[in-house]
């Protein structure tokens, strides 16, 4: 076994410790006290621990145990069949291991007959879902951790690593979402990923047609799992002109087409297939909660009600931000600090990294649906960006503090009244 494999098998149990002791310590936190406060069902595994199992995780698994139903009309997760598709490919193993040990009798039927009847059947599905959510939770984790070691040149402290991957194992969205079936996950996934894309040390490359294509095509694949991987598209578009922006302006304009439509035809295909079933693609996010398409209604009135619903969808992004304050205050405490101005900043890393929010930020502040647990996507960015103004020798009380603050976090996390969805 080589020194690196054995380094990041070390890494991946490090992080599979800090997964399971976060997300198992909010199984005691408060429950909810009325059943207003949630959608979907409290589920009680002793008379003083629960999680919460979300309502939108009944059509997950039963689409991932039917994935036939994704071609019927007006189906809600329509737009998201690869995801199904992967609830579908871990979901029936998982089954096939639940009845084995039914039958074996080292499941007892009385834990089986204690969830609600609903659930009963899909338990195996349940399950698949939970260890997606490990393995996205997990993939995030590494993700930060190789573009920490990248971006320090190797030279980075782990202990100030350890303390900021606690903020990604416990966080308002790992307590509501980790142990229930939902996509929630891939909000640390996402953003990383095109910070990824984009930073010198990690990009790939994009100058050969072959690997652009190939890159858009795979990279296209992932809209069909989580929307906000449409976000990749602009990432690709600006990797591909930095790195053959010597070239002719028609190279580059025929480049950027062509990554286009790539990028956007396997979502095409797709839509394809449904009209060959005669079915119209339905978006449930855009028909329910109007997503970026309130945009387009916005403009077809008069000014003033133009400008009024504007500035009342900014005003109710603007009272998520309190999701990623602490995140924030860490970004700016390093800046605070009083030899900032001594250290060489890496100016590549920071361009991406501050343009990263930019696209982000912008992107949900008009979505047109606003929740925290949206918004905290914002975080991973951040903590990048406190990897990128960090000093290259960090001083060691500042580890410490930061270690100090990330317990302080989880504990407060743990013992607080929700979130439950």
């Amino acid at each position: 076994m080589t020194t690196s494999l054995r380094r990041r098998l070390r890494r991946a149990a490090y992080c599979t410790g800090l997964i399971l002791l976060a997300t198992v310590s909010f199984l005691f936190s408060p429950a909810p006290r009325t059943e207003a406060e949630y959608c979907g069902t409290y589920l009680h595994l002793t008379s003083f621990a629960g999680f919460t199992a979300n309502c939108d995780g009944f059509v997950y698994m039963e689409d991932a145990r039917h994935p036939r139903h994704l071609l019927e009309p007006k189906e809600v997760r329509q737009s998201r069949p690869l995801f199904i598709l992967l609830g579908t490919a871990v979901g029936y193993p998982c089954t096939w291991l639940v009845e084995a040990l039914s039958a074996s009798g080292l499941l007892p039927q009385q834990v089986i007959q204690h969830l609600p009847a609903k659930y009963q059947p899909l338990l195996g599905f349940y399950i698949g879902y939970v260890l997606l959510n490990y393995v996205v939770l997990l993939a995030s984790m590494l993700l930060f951790a190789h573009l920490y070691y990248r971006l320090t040149d190797g030279q980075g402290n782990r202990l100030l690593l350890g303390a900021m991957l606690v903020f990604f194992a416990s966080n308002q969205v790992t307590k509501a979402f980790f142990w229930t079936v939902h996509q929630q996950m891939f909000t640390f996934l996402v953003p990383l990923f095109c910070a990824w894309l984009l930073l010198e040390p990690t990009r790939p490359p994009l100058r050969q047609g072959r690997h652009v294509a190939a890159w858009a095509c795979l990279t296209g694949l992932l809209a069909l799992v989580y929307g906000s991987f449409v976000l990749v598209l602009p990432c690709l578009l600006y990797g591909f002109w930095q790195q053959n922006r010597t070239r002719r302006p028609a190279h580059l304009l025929g480049g950027c087409l062509a990554v286009v439509v790539l990028f956007l035809m396997p979502t095409l295909l797709w839509i394809g297939l449904l009209r060959v079933q005669d079915v119209t693609y339905y978006n449930h996010e855009a028909e329910a909660y109007h997503q970026l398409i309130w945009l387009l209604d916005a403009f077809r009135r008069p000014w003033p009600e133009f400008t009024r619903l504007v500035a009342e969808n900014g005003y109710r992004f603007l009272e998520t931000l309190p999701a990623v304050g602490l995140v924030a205050g860490l970004v700016l405490g390093v800046l605070g600090l009083g030899r900032y101005h001594q250290w060489p900043v890496r100016r590549q890393a920071l361009t991406v990294v501050v343009g990263l929010l930019g696209l982000f930020a912008g992107f949900f502040a008009v979505l047109g649906y606003y929740q925290p647990r949206l918004t905290f996507i914002l975080a991973p960015l951040l903590l990048c960006l406190v990897v990128v103004l960090l000093p290259p020798r960090p001083p060691r009380w500042l580890a410490w503090a930061l270690v100090g603050v990330a317990l302080s976090w989880h504990v407060w996390h743990v013992v607080s009244y929700g979130p439950f969805s």
